[in-house]
């Protein structure tokens, strides 16, 4: 069966986790402060509204600020409010490290003539820098949750990119870390699917469940290559 396409995750397939446990709290601590609010106030606030805003529930970092002042019954200065938007996309711009061999793995495919795509769970910095990023040139076509309002493993969202790619589920080679069991919802459209170890952290609890994966499994980007050309 031929491949026409290939569909990658983002976070710890492509590139490296924004929130890393090295400089998670570092940043959190951040925009508590810039909200003159305490750590303890913020970052259960914040880690709570992770899946609203990844799935579109505030369509901008401000509203999401603003919601968590609400919470606590706080009215930001809207200068606040900025200056903590601002650390979200400054942590973001500077998550966006390629994995090794990322965009030469990515080029190449282009040039092999295969379409590329990618689907994301993130929240609205991941777009808004998008075209920024030296990612952007290199795909055909793209899906934000945050942008879509549904996230992996929901087929719905899986189907957007295929749409947007103009091919069908098994004309698809789909390669991601496996969190959210979205190897799980590629499948259910027929793609054909192989996890890649991930740059995040393997002993995370969604991530141990995959070491009784029994599917196509990579340990580098430069595998895909090797892998299209058998399939």
């Amino acid at each position: 069966m031929a491949v026409k396409a290939v569909i990658f995750d983002l976070f710890g397939t492509l590139i490296h986790d924004k929130f890393s446990s090295l400089n998670h709290p570092d940043f959190l601590s951040g925009m508590a402060a810039r909200l003159k609010l305490k750590d303890e106030e913020f970052a259960p606030l914040w880690h709570g509204s992770y899946f609203d805003r990844t799935k579109g529930k505030f369509s901008t970092l401000q509203e999401n600020v603003i919601w968590v002042g609400e919470r606590l019954g706080r009215v930001f200065d809207s200068t606040a409010i900025d200056e903590a938007v601002s650390l979200v996309m400054e942590a973001t711009q500077q998550s966006f490290i390629p994995r090794r061999q990322a965009l030469a793995v990515l080029s190449l495919i282009g040039r092999m003539g295969y379409k590329t795509g990618l689907i994301s769970d993130c929240g609205p910095a991941v777009p808004l820098i998008w075209n920024e990023t030296p990612f952007a040139p290199l795909f055909d076509a793209t899906a934000f949750s945050c942008k879509e309002g549904m996230k992996k493993p929901n087929p719905k969202f899986f189907q957007l990119i295929l749409d947007r790619l103009g091919v069908q589920g098994p004309d698809c080679l789909y390669v991601g870390d496996g969190n959210g069991n979205e190897l799980e919802g590629a499948k259910a459209l027929g793609m054909n699917t192989a996890l890649i170890w991930s740059l995040i952290d393997p002993d995370e609890p969604e991530r141990l469940v995959l070491k009784d994966w029994d599917g196509m499994t990579l340990v580098s980007l430069t595998e895909v290559v090797e892998l299209l050309r058998d399939l």
